[in-house]
């Protein structure tokens, strides 16, 4: 066989390499080493992907298993905080069951200018609809692409109104309107709640109305009603600036009645006027004037003083600073006893009771009463009463007729309910559900007497025109000056009137307050608290009585 550089045996083809390897090279022309490779990866990767796969599987199932034992699990809760979302906020009811404030469905109108047929055929339509929008007002809403509210609440008659016109822009979206029933009877109680805004009860309880807890009020519908219609016509009779008016039970501080003119409507809460949302009853001090000397006279009962016999001489007056000279003008006589110092409402003789008795008892009562402290009113706010800042001799003499101290309406009334209810000092309450406390301040013994001395003051005293046929009344005037740039003013006065009844066993107490009655021919050419506050509150007693005797208010006792 000849030498050659090439040798083929079969498919086997020696290396050439000169260090004459063993190494070979095979040319597998039919790939069957390829296709036996490929076997191999294609089954190791099956078994991959099929391990892959169950793995998958596994944690697929083992997460659905997870989410449904979750699901299950909250589900209670979960139903519960939807159920919380979609909670209507509480109702306000007056003591009876009768509805003040409550929630309605409604719905307001957006307009989608995108969408919008014919612009200026649904201009005037929509304007028709709403004439109180302003002329162009509709023009620069079709000027720009938006989708925008045009009206909030909208009534049926405006939504029929609307579906009528066919328009694709025009869309409806449900919400939920606070109203209130009774209008304006109880806005300064209830306050408002708006889209954004709220004030009073709807807002120092909304955590509680917003979770669906209903409120009941001790106040009475039909009792608020009368009581708002007289106060409304006595204040437009004496020309007056503002008015206030309460009846509260003295047993358990339930108040009965509130009203604060002037009010306002809290379902158009964008129509209040200045000053009139403001709560007189508590959110306003005054100096009382003579209302206050029945004080002074339950500090004579209370220790034993002898001063209920003795004669005051009141002629000369008081000079109570070098430059004041207090007098008793009124009353045309030269020395009074002890009943009519209240009964003709002294000044003189008031400031000679605490001359003899002291600055020191004067303060113990107004501690005891809380008159400095602070009354705390479910769901509402009460301005802290104002005390001298030096309470030496000299204020504690003004204090005694009523002026250095300036008290809230709603102040006053609970301190009479203590002077005249045995000697409790009660918390007054809006809320019928709260519970009531009460603690003994005075003697039994002169609770009976300052009744006996408020029945003087209506039958022969300031107060006559307080009386009313068939109710036996107890009751003290008030008149004070206004204080202006540091004094006080010869014209403008506060009178008011405060009243307890039946005065032999007294269930009820009564305030009424005009700020600023002006001079009236109907009454008296002088504005005092006898004649517009205490004929005043014989009117509106005579309309309220009735339905307090009917509901056995006035039988009611202390559990």
């Amino acid at each position: 066989m000849q030498p050659t550089d090439k040798y083929i045996y079969e498919n086997v083809l020696p290396s050439k390499n000169k260090n004459f390897s063993t190494n070979l090279r095979f040319n597998d022309t039919n790939d069957l080493f390829k296709v036996e490779k490929k076997k191999h990866l294609i089954h190791h990767a099956k078994k991959i992907n099929k391990y892959v796969f169950l793995i998958i599987c596994f944690f697929f199932f083992l997460i659905i298993f997870n989410l449904q034992k979750i699901f299950f699990a909250n589900n209670e809760s979960l139903y519960s905080f939807s159920n919380l979302e979609k909670k209507e906020r509480g109702k306000i009811y007056d003591r009876n069951g009768e509805l003040i404030a409550t929630n309605i469905d409604t719905k307001d109108f957006y307009i989608d200018t995108r969408k919008i047929l014919r612009k200026a055929e649904l201009k005037q339509k929509l304007q028709n609809i709403f004439p109180d929008k302003k002329e162009n007002y509709f023009e620069d809403i079709f000027s720009k692409n938006q989708y925008i509210k045009i009206k909030p609440y909208i009534t049926l008659n405006e939504e029929k109104q609307l579906k009528q016109i066919g328009d694709p822009s025009i869309h409806f979206h449900k919400s939920s309107k606070r109203i209130y029933l009774q209008h304006n009877l109880f806005s300064h109680l209830t306050g408002f709640k708006s889209s954004e805004l709220k004030s009073k009860i709807e807002r120092n309880l909304d955590h509680y109305l917003k979770e669906g807890a209903n409120i009941s009020l001790t106040l009475d519908l039909r009792v608020q009603h009368k009581v708002h219609e007289e106060l409304a016509r006595s204040l437009k009779l004496y020309n007056a600036n503002s008015a206030v008016a309460i009846i509260m039970n003295v047993n358990n501080g339930e108040i009965i009645s509130l009203v604060s003119l002037p009010d306002f409507n809290p379902n158009h809460p964008e129509d209040i006027k200045a000053f009139s949302e403001n709560n007189l009853a508590f959110e306003a001090r005054y100096e009382m004037g003579s209302t206050l000397k029945i004080f002074n006279a339950a500090l004579v009962y209370e220790n034993n003083s002898n001063l209920e016999n003795k004669n005051f001489i009141i002629e000369n007056g008081y000079q109570i600073t070098p430059d004041k000279l207090i007098l008793d003008e009124h009353i045309k006589k030269d020395k009074i006893n002890f009943k009519e110092i209240f009964s003709q409402s002294s000044n003189v003789g008031s400031i000679n009771i605490i001359k003899d008795l002291g600055i020191k008892k004067q303060k113990e009562l107004f501690e005891s009463l809380d008159i400095n402290g602070q009354i705390s009113l479910y769901g509402l706010n009460v301005v802290k009463n104002k005390l001298p800042k030096n309470w030496d001799s000299q204020a504690s003499k003004f204090i005694s007729y009523g002026y250095g101290i300036s008290i809230s309406p709603i102040s006053l009334v609970s301190s009479y309910a203590a002077l005249v209810n045995g000697g409790y000092k009660i918390k007054p309450r809006v809320n019928l559900k709260e519970n009531y406390s009460r603690k003994r301040i005075f003697k039994d013994s002169t609770s009976k007497k300052i009744n006996h001395l408020l029945n003087e003051v209506v039958k022969s005293g300031t107060g006559k025109k307080a009386n009313v046929d068939g109710i036996k009344i107890g009751g003290k005037t008030g008149t004070s000056r206004k204080l202006e740039n540091g004094k006080y003013s010869e014209k403008k006065v506060i009178t008011s009137f405060i009243g307890a009844f039946p005065i032999d066993q007294p269930k009820f107490i009564a305030f009424v307050l005009f700020d600023e009655p002006r001079r009236n021919i109907s009454e008296s050419l002088v504005s005092l608290g006898g004649n517009t506050a205490a004929p005043t509150f014989s009117r509106i007693l005579k309309k309220v009585s009735p339905i307090l005797n009917r509901n056995n208010y006035m039988k009611m006792n202390l559990e």
